[in-house]
């Protein structure tokens, strides 16, 4: 079981990505956008970041 983070904009794409991983038990949060995602980031400790490219506020490039 990992903990992963999802950080997209687009909320459909978040639902698939958390439905499949957690179907296979993983643990799931989200983020809307890349800086929301950079401040859930510095809180806790993930296996694994899954990230768009392209999102408002901070780009997932810029989040890396």
């Amino acid at each position: 079981m990992a903990s992963i983070l999802i950080v997209d904009d687009s909320t459909s794409i978040r639902q698939v990505i958390k439905s499949t991983l957690e179907n296979a038990g993983h643990i799931v949060t989200e983020a809307v956008d890349g800086f929301q995602g950079l401040g859930l980031a510095q809180t806790r400790d993930y296996d694994l970041v899954i990230s768009d490219v392209n999102m408002p506020n901070m780009t997932g490039l810029e989040m890396t």
